[in-house]
């Protein structure tokens, strides 16, 4: 079976229609796997279509350009040269003339390019669409390999390449953030009215990790993650390198706005106390209450409990009791007598001195009471009455950051990655997974390209 595919294309006006032979296809019908088109003349066909179109356009776009906008006059050409623009079917060649200028009207310059208002760029919106899209998710190298798998794109097309382009996206989008101190949301972007209050408690977790640096390849530095989690509408997470960021404020107060949320709604803050995320919730939002994560007293509880569990062995009259000084210890806390709880801790913490010459642990076991007593004595302003709170139905844990660290974080920069990263490459990344994550990249670059037909779909965490 002979297969010929044409291109027709019909004139806005009376003249006859243009046809292309586009290709022609030898196809079997005597085995399964001969029906339909295969993915590599799939890929050729749409190279072929996508040339055929596009210079036709183009060659549209330039005969509008070549008359004098004043009086009318064809434009004399000078020379012609090629432009390239990337697409998703493949990498187009095309002819770019040089004009001259009319004389009836003065110009700064003799000569013009008219493609060159139509090519702003040289790779077309929704491939840079899919190129951010997809190295936000996977590495940089792995989109190269996915989207030149399934697209007719260019062999050159690599990781360096993409890196490039997706950064270029994020830097754009962090150019439109703005300074911490023009932080104003007083209504919703584009709406003009003023923000509704959410109904419920409103939470905002934060939560830090840590990744390789490249500047100093044996060293590490922080990532800030967080999640804002209305109660009445999806959650949305945000990101940030604190060290390089100077528009952390911004970040958050636009993540609220596109909530519908006032910049000073109270918002409760939870983290893990750790030294980094206990100094930041005032520097995000002035009207902020921090809360220590109850999770991350009882794994450290946990750990204590464990040693006690040797304790026991050894000893298990004094090892119960010193058991159940550890649960009170856990009561206390759950209701908010933090004094009395460090009370409690220094009766537990004299009471294992029992065992210095009988438990061959009692080193990491001293350590970890000492580094537990001071844990709650750093964060005793931020332990509130957690029983209290957990029968009124508000938050008391920020699992819900856990989850989004490794969401956001873990699976892009650190596991399986061997990478190391500029704070500069991280933090601009971290802005294009967010949007992602988020399902907002897309709208990013309708308002961008507003003829661009882009959707986003929605991501399970």
């Amino acid at each position: 079976m002979r297969l010929k595919v044409q291109l027709v294309i019909s004139a806005d006006d009376e003249r006859a229609d243009t046809i292309h032979d586009v290709a022609v296809l030898e196809k079997g019908c005597q085995r399964l796997e001969q029906l339909g088109l295969t993915l590599a003349e799939a890929k050729q066909l749409l190279t072929q279509l996508q040339q055929h179109v596009v210079a036709h356009q183009a060659s549209l776009f330039v005969t509008t350009r070549a008359y004098c906008e004043a009086c009318g006059t064809l434009l004399r050409r000078k020379e012609e040269t090629t432009r390239v623009l990337r697409t998703l079917f493949g990498t187009m060649f095309l002819t770019s003339p040089r004009l001259y200028h009319c004389r009836c009207r003065t110009h700064t310059i003799t000569t013009f390019r008219p493609l060159t208002e139509l090519l702003s760029a040289s790779t077309t919106p929704e491939l840079l669409f899919l190129e951010t899209k997809w190295a936000s998710l996977i590495s940089y190298g792995m989109t190269a390999r996915v989207l030149k798998d399934f697209l007719p794109l260019d062999e050159t097309l690599n990781a360096t390449t993409i890196q490039n382009h997706t950064l270029a996206v994020a830097q754009r989008c962090e150019d439109e953030v703005g300074e911490d101190q023009d932080v104003v949301a007083e209504s919703c972007p584009g709406d003009g009215g003023p923000l509704s209050l959410p109904k419920g408690p409103f939470s905002v977790g934060l939560d830090g990790g840590y990744v390789r640096d490249w500047e100093q390849k044996q060293r590490h530095f922080e990532v800030i993650v967080g999640k804002s989690v209305p109660p009445d509408q999806p959650a949305k997470c945000f990101g940030f390198v604190p060290s390089y960021d100077t528009k952390a404020k911004r970040r958050l107060g636009e993540v609220l706005q596109a909530q519908g949320v006032h910049d000073t709604q109270p918002l409760t803050f939870l983290s893990d106390g750790g030294e980094t995320v206990r100094t930041l919730p005032l520097q995000l939002h002035s009207q902020s209450e921090q809360l220590l994560d109850w999770v991350h007293l009882t794994m450290r509880v946990t750990v204590l409990g464990q040693y006690i569990k040797g304790l026991i062995r050894v000893d298990r009259v004094v090892g119960e009791s010193i058991r159940k000084r550890l649960n009170s210890v856990k009561w206390l806390l759950w209701h908010g007598k933090v004094d009395n709880a460090l009370t409690r801790l220094g009766n537990l913490e004299r009471g294992i001195n029992h065992f210095i010459d009988l438990y061959p642990r009692f080193p990491q076991l001293k350590k970890a009471v000492q580094k537990f007593r001071t844990y709650i004595e750093n964060n005793r302003g931020c332990i509130p009455n957690y029983g209290q709170r957990y029968r009124r139905g508000e938050t008391i844990s920020t699992a819900f950051v856990e989850s989004t660290v490794n969401y956001v974080l873990s699976k892009r920069f650190v596991k399986k990655q061997s990478m190391q990263w500029t704070k500069r490459g991280a933090h601009l990344l971290l802005q294009t997974r967010v949007k992602t994550l988020n399902n907002e990249l897309a709208s990013t670059f309708r308002r961008w390209y507003p003829d661009l037909q882009v959707e986003d779909t929605a991501l399970a965490a």
